[in-house]
């Protein structure tokens, strides 16, 4: 394990933008996060526990903190239709294994990067399916970073894009899954073709964290505003934050390298040059605009590290 001074954040964010951290290191055991925490201490230095990357828009000026990047990775088929996965392992692999497996449940989150660990934290989901849906057990180190901790699900104030975990700020270490039995040829059929329109919105190579605003679920719109959206706009229960955004014009409208997709407002895309300033104050802009239009606040996905909230 090695302590890295002044490290570029840009080197680990999906989105290909980050300022330096103070300090940063890579871990991939449980023994390590802990010896990790308590330098941190040591240090008098906050730290931020991050994984694949993805949902981050981290300052340019970097943070003066320790950022911790989750390597701790590992399956592990209890038997039956009962799994557990260490929190640093990608959430790809834990798909492709509960395939091969033949293990449903999990098969429509394929192609959502990152690791388990924040899938968890951020409670992601796509196509009707959630993380949560067959999480039975979490493993966590409390709030002295020491002691690890039991959660069931029902502990876990699990609700759309959110956690407990965002409040606590718990380090997630193991998560447990009750799946159901599934036909593996039919699971991978499902998760290609859950693939194939994912790599529209997302094409390889793409420099993004991901949906930048959450969906709105739309039994807690209120119903004047409901009432002027047409209900083919609701998918799964939930408005899609990109109808709102297109509403207000944000579709292919860029700033300084960070441009809105053409095809998806609500994709912010790093063309190779943008900062976090840009892509910030064109998140701004727009969600100013939905708010203006729709009496709407648009809520963050994607987690914003040194920046101020965006309301």
């Amino acid at each position: 394990m090695q302590f890295q001074d002044n490290y570029p954040l840009k080197n680990i964010t999906t989105l290909g933008i980050g300022g330096p951290a103070k300090k940063f290191v890579a871990v991939k055991t449980k023994e390590d996060l802990i010896e990790a925490i308590q330098y941190a201490k040591d240090q008098k230095l906050s730290f931020l526990l991050v994984g694949g990357g993805s949902n981050l828009l981290v300052a340019d000026e970097g943070i003066d903190a320790l950022i911790i990047q989750n390597k701790i990775t590992d399956i592990s088929h209890l038997g039956g239709v009962t799994i557990q996965v260490a929190s640093g392992t990608l959430l790809q692999k834990l798909v492709d294994f509960t395939i091969q497996n033949g293990l449903a449940g999990l098969q429509n989150l394929a192609g959502i990067p990152g690791t388990v660990g924040g899938a968890v934290y951020g409670n992601a989901g796509a196509y009707g399916q959630t993380i949560s849906d067959h999480l039975t057990t979490i493993s966590a180190l409390n709030t002295d970073n020491t002691i690890i901790e039991q959660f069931k699900n029902s502990d876990c104030n699990f609700n759309y894009r959110d956690s407990i975990f965002k409040k606590n700020k718990f380090p997630i270490l193991e998560v447990i899954f009750r799946l159901e039995p599934g036909d593996t040829n039919t699971l991978r059929q499902e998760a290609e073709d859950v693939l194939s329109k994912r790599l529209v919105k997302y094409p390889p190579g793409i420099k993004c964290p991901g949906s930048f605003f959450k969906n709105l679920v739309a039994a807690q719109i209120p119903q004047d505003v409901l009432k002027n959206i047409p209900p083919e706009k609701i998918v799964y229960g939930k408005l899609p934050a990109g109808a709102l955004l297109e509403e207000v014009g944000a579709k292919g409208q860029s700033i300084d390298g960070i441009e809105i997709a053409s095809y998806h407002a609500n994709l912010f895309i790093n063309q190779g040059t943008g900062t976090a300033k840009a892509f910030y104050d064109l998140a701004k802009t727009y969600a100013e605009a939905v708010k203006e239009k729709f009496g709407i606040t648009l809520e963050p996905e994607v987690q914003l590290i040194n920046l101020p909230p965006l309301f």
